[in-house]
């Protein structure tokens, strides 16, 4: 059985380059697109090999960082055993590059395949049509702008500023320096990330076009699971202090 929405069919078969335009330029047309050919897995690659890059060159500065704090954010370690198993860390990091991309990249794909599985519950609690194939599509392709863009341009500023933490796609960006860390700094950097909240409307879009949704249950079906997994995110990131 065709799971391809039908007022889908005249679209001709796209190109990948063209879905990377669709992205920023027509979000409809991108959508519509991927309602009959999904190619998560494509999106996935992407995702993996741009988290596992960006956390693999970043991760001495991030380690650093989170060693010089480690006092502040300990749960069960004493600060000697923490810093061991970062110094560790970064040891093994520096002489496998290829087994830490693949490692960190994975982890943030199965994140994205996590949050895939949610939304779609959601999309089709509040009468969505589409399939778990259609859904995969939508919420990975729309994940590139914050996996992909966001990620790559927070690298190349943690690069060039040699910081970690400091590094923010929202307004957390203008607070204080003595203020990153904290609950304001770690709310605002969750919950109004350029890119993650670009990325969400792209979601709403490919309910709204495939799943056949009108644009309050669209909204409500990727903004409540997203809103409750990103309150745990901040608590995880308060208690270990990232």
């Amino acid at each position: 059985m065709d799971d391809r929405p039908s007022e889908n069919k005249t679209l001709e078969r796209d190109f990948i380059p063209q879905r990377f335009t669709d992205l920023f330029l027509n979000p409809s047309r991108l959508m519509g697109n991927v309602g009959r050919w999904p190619r998560w897995w494509i999106a996935g690659i992407l995702i993996l090999l741009a988290n596992g890059i960006a956390t693999t060159w970043v991760g001495p500065i991030m380690l650093e960082e989170y060693k010089n704090n480690a006092h502040s954010s300990q749960l069960l370690l004493d600060d000697d055993e923490m810093k061991n198993r970062l110094e560790n860390a970064v040891g093994a990091n520096g002489k496998n590059k290829f087994v830490a991309v693949l490692t960190n990249g994975m982890n943030s794909w199965s994140s994205t395949l996590l949050f895939s599985l949610m939304l779609v519950f959601f999309c089709k609690m509040a009468g969505g049509k589409g399939s778990l194939n259609q859904g995969f599509g939508i919420v990975h392709w729309a994940a590139l702008l914050p996996q992909v863009v966001g990620t790559m341009s927070k690298t190349a500023l943690s690069l060039n500023t040699g910081e970690f933490a400091r590094i923010t796609l929202s307004p957390a960006t203008f607070l204080p320096g003595e203020m990153v860390g904290g609950f304001i700094y770690v709310f605002l950097d969750t919950f109004a990330d350029v890119t993650v909240l670009w990325g969400l409307m792209i979601v709403v879009v490919g309910f709204e076009v495939v799943f056949q949704l009108e644009r309050t249950p669209a909204l409500l079906s990727v903004l409540m699971p997203w809103a409750l997994a990103s309150g745990v995110m901040v608590g995880i990131r308060l208690m270990f202090g990232f």
